[in-house]
């Protein structure tokens, strides 16, 4: 019983981990394709992900230049 109450408290650590740094945009604000969450990085609003590197790394040099559209979340 011990060893399934460990397994499920760590699995629950390892998920609420996983979503704590979900990017708050869908689209990538240089290039206005499809984000992907592997390439993200940690701004005051949230986590951005953007669709490539170079992206990631044009943002990160002039970040006031793009806009960053935030997800809408349906309630």
């Amino acid at each position: 019983m011990k060893t399934l109450l460990t397994a499920l408290a760590f699995g629950a650590v390892c998920i609420s981990t996983a979503f704590a740094d979900w990017p708050i945009n869908d689209k990538c604000p240089v290039d206005g394709k499809a984000a992907r969450p592997i390439y993200r990085i940690k701004t005051k609003e949230g986590p951005v992900a953007f669709c490539c590197m170079d992206c990631l790394d044009k943002f990160e040099k002039s970040p006031a230049s793009y806009k960053v559209t935030k997800k809408e979340y349906q309630k």
